[in-house]
């Protein structure tokens, strides 16, 4: 299939897709040379895939990279890479981190598709500001703290959905997944493999979930447990994060070229924040809240590779009291980071109200999580999302499949900061025919972090589980 194809599936078969245009023109993708293989192309959806007849539409961009070995070629595998609001075409356009990302075995057997996710990438754009409004307190300790919290996002999102029109509503992991399945059937598979990774272990569940008769096998790395309310979720995080500062510290002081070795560094990070609190740590004229440099740290610790660099980082800013060195770690020095507040807000639940409860768990978080008091993505998630225009539509429960749904494949970190690994645990308990494989080191995910665990893995994709 190198030129087009069109879906040879019934109505019946392929569910919702059937509102989807049927067929994908496949082009030499944009700036790439003749030789690539990596192939482009689009596909027409509904906006809003509850009335598809009836909706607005949208144009989701594909991208696939054919099997280099048609003869042993095995099917379509589909992937996401996580976030949310990071593209997956990227993925296949460059040469060096498709073979850096995908295993040549994967390369060799599958087609390997890259369905972009609504707002992102190649697609039509998010127009959203950045959601972080530096004068208000993602971490309310009084009732007057949170409603000024949910004021602020609620500013926030109203502008992200004038200006981005009506899509915005619809970024949710039900309408990616269908969007994916409308790419399935264009495709003329009968059945997908599916790679998810962090984020992307959500949208593996809603499409588990609608179309479990298109699932061929599955593996999901750093896995989110989608049952969880926000409470357990920022709790079990929070805790996560408390282990890994303590990693890099240990990390710090095994080795002599870490900036901060020989220090104590969980005091060194308390001290920091004290300074933030004094005022006396700027950004440019403003004065950085402490919570900025909790940020800065959790997310530099998702990558053991930046571990040396969070730590020079840090002390610079301890001897400057210049924030610079720290701010590329934080969301405001992320380009994607607005679209990822408004996909994630669609799939965390955190109701009308929940910022009421704010206070109480602030003071629950910063117990069970000193260092960075309390700091973690979940809670960044669950603060940045009271008040939120368009709110989840998802209902929290575990994984609903069918008896005999195909063996699926979970990887988890033992200090993974983000998606820890109570979340994998539980998800293993709730998915009939799983099987969780555990991988002991530092970093989030193990694809990146963990190549005999990604191995594994690929053996998975490649026999269907068996």
């Amino acid at each position: 299939m190198t030129a087009s194809v069109t879906a040879a599936l019934s109505s019946s078969d392929t569910g919702a897709s059937g509102r989807a245009s049927g067929a994908i023109s496949w082009k030499r993708c944009a700036k790439t040379a003749a030789s690539d293989p990596v192939r482009c192309g689009a596909i027409s959806v509904p906006v809003d895939w509850s009335r598809p007849g009836a909706s607005e539409r949208t144009r989701i961009h594909v991208a696939r990279l054919p099997a280099s070995d048609p003869g042993h070629r095995i099917g379509t595998l589909f992937f996401n890479p996580g976030g949310p609001g990071e593209g997956e075409i990227g993925y296949l356009l460059d040469a060096k981190t498709r073979k850096r990302y995908f295993p040549a075995a994967l390369r060799e057997r599958f087609d390997i598709v890259a369905v972009e996710p609504r707002g992102v990438g190649r697609n039509t754009p998010l127009h959203c500001p950045l959601p972080l409004d530096t004068k208000v307190s993602r971490f309310p300790t009084d009732q007057s703290k949170a409603a000024a919290l949910v004021r602020s996002n609620q500013r926030l999102g109203a502008d992200c959905a004038r200006k981005s029109g009506a899509v915005f509503g619809h970024l949710d992991t039900a309408s990616v997944a269908r969007d994916m399945d409308a790419v399935r059937a264009a495709l003329g598979e009968r059945q997908v493999s599916f790679l998810g990774v962090s984020y992307g272990t959500m949208l593996a569940q809603s499409y588990a979930e609608l179309f479990p008769r298109r699932v061929r096998t599955m593996v999901l790395d750093g896995v989110v447990d989608r049952s969880l309310s926000w409470r357990r979720l920022a709790e079990i995080d929070a805790v996560a994060v408390e282990d890994g500062v303590g990693r890099f510290a240990k990390w710090c002081a095994a080795h002599t070229d870490c900036a901060l070795h020989g220090r104590d560094v969980p005091a060194f990070l308390r001290a920091l924040q004290h300074r933030a609190d004094a005022g006396r740590i700027v950004d440019g004229a403003r004065p950085v809240r402490a919570e900025e440099i909790a940020q800065a740290v959790n997310n530099a610790l998702n990558m053991p590779p930046l571990y040396s660099g969070l730590a020079s980082a840090l002390r610079k800013v301890g001897e400057t009291r210049k924030f610079e060195p720290l701010a590329g770690f934080t969301a405001a020095k992320n380009p994607g980071y607005p679209a990822y507040r408004a996909i994630i807000c669609q799939d965390v639940p955190v109701r009308d109200g929940a910022a009421k409860a704010f206070p109480d768990e602030v003071r629950r978080l910063r117990a069970l999580a000193p260092t960075l008091r309390g700091y973690s993505e979940f809670w960044d998630i669950a603060s940045g999302c009271a008040g939120w225009p368009e709110q989840s539509k998802w209902r929290r429960h575990a994984w609903r499949v069918p008896k005999g749904f195909p063996p699926v494949l979970l990887l988890s970190g033992s200090h993974d900061v983000a998606t820890p690994r109570p979340f994998a645990v539980r998800v293993h308990r709730a998915l009939p025919g799983s099987r969780l494989l555990r991988w002991d080191g530092d970093g989030h995910t193990a694809w990146g972090n963990s190549p005999g665990t990604v191995a594994s893995a690929v053996r998975h994709l490649t026999s269907g589980g068996r």
